[in-house]
């Protein structure tokens, strides 16, 4: 009598929690994962912008040249964002694009990405940015830097940006003028070539974002920088293209913020 009556417990406690809990099926049945809360990841602006002139000047408010120590690319007829005076040629940047989007630009002139590396934690990490932006190695090809060497300068600082949950985003290098260098003369239009190749691979292999100016920039040559887009030298983009070049990266970044 009292086996049974403690089997007759037994039975009701088992049937009582299984109403209570429900199967496994019915357990997970309409309920979906909980999102992380992506407003309180960062503290941080939406992206940082580490460069060289490229990005450097991307983000100025005016700069002026002088037209007999510059190669100076004539345009006609003369956009609103140029003026000259004397043989003072001044140019009206873009730098409205970084503060009306929560934006920084972290750019130095004349640097090599070992240079960009050694100030990466202070000037772009430690502001605690939602996406990293990461352009670089003109310079270095100018210097005759190896493109293995450029490649593990740029894999070093997208992998400490994606160990803090930042957002990596790889750029091409923007084309330029085949024998364009301050220093000595090397055809570096194919080496960036090469150079964008493994940048694009190693963003794929590594789920990081590529972004790709080179084909809305480039010269029929597939190697220059267009003409239209040159202001001086054959090298640095002028801000029409960086127009171009902020059509492209914006919606990248947003799209990251989602």
């Amino acid at each position: 009598m009292k086996h049974r009556l403690f089997l007759l417990i037994a039975i009701a406690g088992a049937a009582l929690l299984a109403a209570s809990c429900g199967s496994k099926e019915t357990y997970n049945n309409n309920i979906e994962p909980e999102k992380p809360d992506q407003s309180a990841a960062h503290k941080g602006p939406k992206a940082a912008f580490i460069g060289d002139s490229i990005t450097w000047q991307w983000g100025l408010v005016t700069r002026t040249l002088k037209a007999s120590q510059q190669v100076i690319i004539p345009i006609d007829p003369r956009p609103a964002w140029m003026s000259i005076s004397g043989e003072n040629v001044t140019i009206t940047w873009h730098a409205s694009f970084f503060s009306q989007n929560n934006y920084v630009d972290m750019g130095v002139s004349g640097e090599r990405t070992d240079e960009m590396l050694a100030r990466y934690e202070k000037d772009v990490l430690a502001k605690d940015p939602f996406v990293v932006v990461i352009m670089g190695g003109t310079n270095d090809l100018a210097q005759g830097i190896t493109k293995d060497n450029i490649l593990n300068n740029i894999k070093s600082m997208a992998e400490q940006a994606a160990a803090k949950n930042m957002k990596v985003v790889l750029c091409s290098v923007t084309p330029c003028n085949m024998e364009y260098s301050r220093l000595t003369p090397r055809p570096k239009g194919t080496h960036i070539v090469a150079l964008n190749k493994m940048i694009k691979d190693y963003a794929g292999e590594k789920g990081f974002t590529y972004c790709d100016y080179y084909p809305a920039l480039v010269a029929s040559d597939g190697y220059s920088l267009k003409t239209e887009y040159c202001l001086y030298d054959y090298l640095h983009p002028n801000p029409d293209a960086y127009t171009v070049m902020e059509g492209i990266i914006k919606p990248i970044i947003e799209g990251l913020l989602k």
